[in-house]
């Protein structure tokens, strides 16, 4: 086992080295990396070991999974936030208990402390009424400190999850659960990031965390090929036990895993990439589709192949953002089936007026994107498309999103015959889940500033589907700390780590802005989070 991987990794090395320098001058999104002579994988055969179930295993995790010890007690105590509290009192709505609440604008916070007798899970209600906000509560800390833009410098403090509001007009009781307290006393910040909230009172009180980890085993696709079934099947028996490393490349290298390998020793065992290459208005376009091949190459590894799709819009004045573009997807949006429509059809029919130009626009990029991705019909592919429509893209409005989900889920499968694909929603809210049978994975986009397991976030996934779909995290800024996700039983199918010049500089080196050389090494030799060698794909031999 050993000695193929091995030499599979030098093979990779010689073959696609891909340098690891990369012009950031451009971003976003950066330049595609030039060559170089020298290789980005060294194979060391004492640093690497045999894939799950194997009984050869050469160099195993230096850090063990400890599980938490957790001292079970009652608990309720509810404090008046004006009572505890540096912020000014204010009564000028009416409904609220004690002497008043207090008024938190964006970005401004409550900051309290509680002694609670036990560490174990709690759950914490806040009593409120807000406008189009969003309260997010910490732990640990003072909170987010931001810029004139907006922008994030600094989170003291770890972010439990944020409760999202439109308009409450009334007081009224909001809360999360799954919140980890140690023993004695505990810093609380309530820090609203969107809006104002006007909050009266919170209790905090025994709680739990996620526990369920039941999902469906078999692809959406009902004639999903056997590369697919097989590896819907491999999830089905890790999911709540161990999560997937993963990373997010540059498009058209693999600098960022090259980084990782060359300060861990391993390689995560997800590549995850951008079929934004395929855009000439892209600063990584490449007509040559070199990701592709890279892809090919990670496959026969025996690690997983993943894309997302950031969509530049089909129209003149193109962009991802529709700030940036006069795309309309409303004027695309129509009743009528054309999924299955030949490319000849379909331009006939927007030759005669039948169909709109945007209609006809989007038609044509989800073809290019299905030829791109025949190039690796021979083995599972994570899809990833559409994602975080709540953040200013084109593909932002509900009713059209999940149209245009179904329209690209049927063109690709039924009509192109793309039935290797895994779809990952990460859509983020209710109201723009397309529905189970055009979904076979929950993605979350997970802003974890501090280093938060996120397990909140994992109980409100498990709530978008009728049928048990597995959890994953489809994007996060850290890589997450494996003991605190053991702590909180956040046992995520996989997590995605963003790439980019937050994560290497131009020559290819960890910067260490968000992740410490010293939490990358804890996460890649952890007996919680699996890497490429202890796939069971990985015996290529």
């Amino acid at each position: 086992m050993k000695k193929c991987i091995a030499a599979a990794l030098l093979l990779f090395a010689v073959l696609f080295s891909g340098c690891t320098k990369i012009d950031y001058s451009a971003l976003p999104p950066p330049e595609t990396a030039a060559d170089t002579e020298e290789p980005i994988f060294t194979h060391d055969e004492t640093v690497l070991h045999g894939g799950a179930g194997s009984d050869e295993t050469v160099y195993g995790d230096k850090y063990k999974e400890v599980p938490p010890v957790l001292e079970y007690s009652a608990f309720s105590e509810t404090l008046q936030l004006e009572d505890v509290c540096d912020n000014a009192l204010h009564n000028g709505f009416t409904g609220y208990k004690g002497d008043g609440y207090i008024q938190l604008d964006k970005y401004e916070s409550g900051v309290f402390k509680v002694t609670v007798p036990t560490s174990q899970y709690y759950k914490l209600t806040v009593t409120m009424c807000a406008f189009s906000t969003g309260l997010d509560i910490i732990t640990g800390g003072t909170g987010a400190q931001y810029d004139e833009d907006g922008e994030l410098q600094t989170m003291d403090g770890a972010s439990k999850g944020v409760i999202y509001i439109e308009d409450v007009t009334g007081f009224s009781p909001f809360t999360v659960d799954g919140i980890y307290l140690s023993e004695g006393e505990n810093t609380i910040t309530l820090q609203s990031v969107s809006g104002t909230a006007y909050a009266d009172m919170v209790t905090i009180e025994n709680g739990k965390t996620f526990t369920d980890y039941s999902m469906r085993s078999l692809p959406a696709d009902p004639e999903a090929s056997d590369e697919a079934v097989a590896l819907m099947d491999y999830f089905t028996g890790i999911y709540g036990r161990k999560t997937l490393t993963g990373q997010s490349v540059t498009p058209c290298t693999n600098a960022e895993i090259a980084a990782i390998y060359e300060e861990t020793g391993r390689l995560p065992a997800i590549r995850h990439s951008d079929l934004v290459f395929l855009h000439e208005e892209s600063a990584h376009y490449d007509e040559n589709m070199t990701d592709l091949q890279l892809a090919k190459e990670w496959s026969r590894l025996g690690g997983i192949v993943s894309y997302g799709w950031t969509w530049y819009s089909p129209c003149e004045i193109s962009g991802v953002y529709s700030e940036l573009t006069d795309f309309d997807i409303t004027a695309a949006y129509t009743e009528e089936d054309t999924a299955l429509l030949s490319s000849e059809e379909t331009a006939a029919l927007y030759e005669e007026g039948t169909i709109s130009e945007e209609l006809y626009g989007l038609i044509c990029d989800i073809d290019m994107a299905a030829e791109a991705l025949k190039k690796l019909s021979d083995t599972a592919v994570l899809f990833q498309p559409l994602a975080d429509p709540q953040s200013g893209v084109w593909w932002g409005s509900a009713d059209e999103y999940k149209w245009l989900w179904r329209l690209m889920f049927d063109r690709m499968t039924s009509y192109h015959g793309l039935h290797n694909l895994i779809w990952v929603w990460s859509g983020g809210s209710a109201e723009f889940y397309p529905g189970d049978q055009y979904i076979d994975i929950i993605g979350t986009s997970l802003m974890n500033v501090s280093l938060d397991s996120g397990n909140a976030q994992l109980e409100s996934a498990f709530l978008y589907s009728a049928q048990p779909r597995a959890s994953a995290i489809s994007g996060c800024i850290k890589v997450p700390d494996p003991d605190i996700q053991v702590r909180d039983d956040a046992r995520w199918l996989w997590f995605t780590a963003n790439g980019g010049k937050s994560f290497i500089d131009e020559e290819g080196r960890l910067t260490q802005e968000l992740t410490s050389n010293e939490q990358l090494d804890k996460a890649y030799n952890h007996e919680a989070f699996l890497t490429l060698d202890e796939l069971p794909f990985a015996d290529i031999g």
